[in-house]
């Protein structure tokens, strides 16, 4: 009876000798791997897309005021325009371009260069 059921189960097809799955045709070994493997990758493609969202949307502004696409921008990224606080993840872009910590993260906090009521009265208009 052994040998009749491992005759209904095919080997493995990653080709590492043992016995698979009919549905995978895989061991649980390299079944594990194979998930695994997939886990990695669609990470790294949202880990892509979000980087490249980032990026898209903020431009990369230094100290000067400009545009900085060529050079290191991760500086200016992580650092409140206004006390110099180191940010980590959690920096708030604001629409005048730089990046705030959540004290200054409100435009009459940074004295914004942009002015929001003219933007917001033309909007309703």
């Amino acid at each position: 009876m052994a040998s009749q059921n491992s005759m209904d189960r095919p080997l493995c097809g990653k080709g590492c000798g043992f016995f698979g799955s009919v549905e995978t045709k895989m061991c649980s070994k390299c079944y594990a791997d194979h998930l695994k493997q997939e886990m990695i990758a669609q990470a790294l493609l949202v880990f892509e897309l979000f980087n490249n969202s980032v990026t898209a949307t903020t431009p990369a502004v230094t100290e000067s005021g400009v545009d900085n696409s060529t050079g290191s921008t991760a500086s200016t990224r992580t650092r409140c325009h206004c006390c110099n606080k180191k940010l980590g993840l959690l920096g708030f872009h604001c629409k005048c371009g730089a990046v705030f910590c959540g004290e200054h993260r409100y435009p009459e906090k940074h004295s914004c260069s942009l002015d929001l009521k003219t933007a917001g009265r033309e909007v309703l208009a």
